[in-house]
């Protein structure tokens, strides 16, 4: 209105036509076209201009610049909500629903360019969002970012993929964020518990959407929670929330969130490489104080946090919730119970064999219980398929039996050498002279277990007087001594061939082994 009498008032004075639009910075189609107006009402500029703003609205509000009505534009708006529909479903797109409704519906309508503009122009003016206002240390909001992290197996260079928990407090935006090797309800819970250990407090109320470890079963009006969310938020005194189905924007503070996170620190860890969990979630951490300590509306995450959110919240308890998964097994011959996806075994004591005992395990431990005794307690391992065995559980014979697994040649030397460093030498020429040193093991145990049977003393005499004598050690000839007892004779104990000349020694087999040719060789070189 204010424009339109700009331009009356110019006209009554004479201005050309060009004059007015450069000066008012509109077309010469709406000076054109007020001036039309005017002169159909036969009144004068001065006339119209004295005339109230209802009236005057009247006589100028109608065609004035107004751009003629287009009949595509027309038939596009009564087909705008369909439109819209079909692109809400999942598989679907823009250009999908152009080729397969629009066009075939209109084929004398907008081309593909113009459809998108008008579509993306609806959309906008009918996108409605609410402000929230969050009470401060009340709300904190959990969610799954959707990609994942990775880690890097140190010898085959695979990689793991993680899942990625990212939790918010809404008034102060401080984020969480935890990577998972899945998202079972036990390291959902426990990526909860060291959410809470970051905040340092408990928040009154806690929001997730529908997912299966926070809600068993959803109805339009009514929602019954997990067992496992329902044990979490009781130890703790909070109150859990769940979102509408298929309404992420009830929780558009944690998906604001998992998106700016995506920007610092996922960003920051596509050029870096891990090898276990607790080095890349301690990496995380560091981002995270990184992040928090950015400015962010005139102070810091951290510190309006600190400030607003804190004073409002209830202490951590003195020992944080643990969620145990638990089940009931009788326990086998291998006396041995097998936890988790990963199946890893864990020893029981072999007395509890064939009695039913229960096994209760969460992210760091796993207990055994007969009965209400605790029959033992194990770190939690994540080896697949491996086995996690305490000696004390194993009856004796299993026992022996692995420690015999155990030993070798320096095992056997180290006993050797505790017995006497005869019995060392003993055992060393054994072992030296066996082209594979585990076929003289056998060996070595008859010669050690001859000192139970005849003392250390005797035996380690014995090989000194065997070294002195032969030179060469050996279970028959210990064996034979200590039985006779020459090893306590003061005469001669060891036999040697007689010296003189009728007697044949070595050096004769010697020439023996050798062929008739080397023997000419060498009667010919004398």
């Amino acid at each position: 209105m204010l424009r339109t009498k700009q331009i009356l008032l110019l006209l009554g004075k004479g201005t050309s036509q060009s004059a007015i639009c450069a000066e008012i910075h509109c077309s010469k189609r709406l000076v054109s076209a007020v001036k039309r107006q005017a002169d159909e009402t036969g009144q004068s500029y001065g006339e119209l201009l004295s005339l109230p703003d209802d009236e005057f609205s009247k006589v100028f509000q109608g065609e004035c610049g107004r751009p003629k009505s287009d009949s595509r534009k027309e038939a596009l708006e009564l087909m705008m909500p369909e439109i819209i529909r079909r692109l809400g479903n999942r598989h679907s797109n823009i250009q999908s629903v152009y080729e397969s409704y629009y066009h075939k519906s209109c084929p004398d309508g907008y081309g593909y360019t113009q459809f998108k503009k008008h579509v993306a122009a609806f959309r906008s003016s009918h996108d409605y969002s609410y402000h929230n206002e969050y009470e401060p240390g009340r709300e904190w909001q959990i969610d799954f970012a959707g990609d994942p992290l990775y880690l890097t197996d140190y010898r085959t260079r695979a990689k793991q993929k993680l899942i990625v928990l990212v939790c918010v407090m809404p008034f102060s935006n401080l984020p969480f964020m935890m990577a998972l090797p899945n998202a079972s309800t036990e390291w959902f819970f426990h990526g909860l518990n060291k959410g809470l250990e970051f905040l340092g407090a408990l928040p009154k109320v806690a929001k997730s959407d529908n997912m299966k470890q926070w809600v068993k079963k959803t109805e339009r009006y009514s929602l019954t929670f997990s067992d496992a969310n329902v044990e979490w938020s009781m130890y703790y005194g909070i109150e859990p929330i769940a979102c509408r189905v298929r309404t992420p924007r009830d929780k558009g503070t944690v998906e604001g969130a998992v998106n700016q996170l995506y920007q610092y620190v996922y960003s920051r860890l596509e050029c870096e490489e891990y090898f276990s969990l607790d080095s890349l979630n301690g990496r995380i951490l560091e981002l995270l104080d990184e992040y928090c300590s950015r400015p962010y509306k005139g102070s810091t995450r951290w510190e309006i946090y600190q400030t607003f959110e804190k004073p409002q919240m209830q202490p951590l308890p003195e020992q944080m919730y643990r969620f145990r998964m638990r089940k009931k097994v009788k326990l086998s011959s291998t006396y041995h119970v097998c936890v988790g996806k990963e199946r890893h075994f864990y020893s029981v004591p072999f007395k509890y064999v064939g009695q039913t005992v229960k096994v209760m395990w969460d992210i760091e431990y796993v207990e055994v219980y007969a009965g209400k005794e605790l029959a033992c307690c194990h770190t939690r391992s994540l080896i697949p398929y491996g086995y996690s065995t305490e000696k004390s559980h194993m009856p004796e014979k299993h026992l022996a039996y692995e420690q015999r697994k155990e030993i070798n040649a320096a095992t056997l030397i180290g006993w050797g050498a505790n017995i006497g460093p005869s019995v060392k030498w003993a055992i060393e020429d054994i072992l030296k002279r066996t082209t594979f040193p585990q076929q003289a093991y056998g060996k070595c145990n008859g010669v050690l277990a001859l000192a139970k049977k005849y003392g250390r003393q005797r035996l380690d005499h014995a090989c000194s007087l065997i070294r002195e004598g032969i030179g060469t050690a050996k279970y028959a000839s210990l064996c034979n001594m200590l039985k006779n007892n020459r090893d306590l004779d003061t005469g001669e104990t060891i036999s040697r061939p007689p010296l003189n000349d009728n007697v044949r020694g070595a050096s004769v087999y010697k020439e023996v082994c050798r062929g008739p040719e080397q023997r000419k060789e060498n009667d010919y070189e004398q």
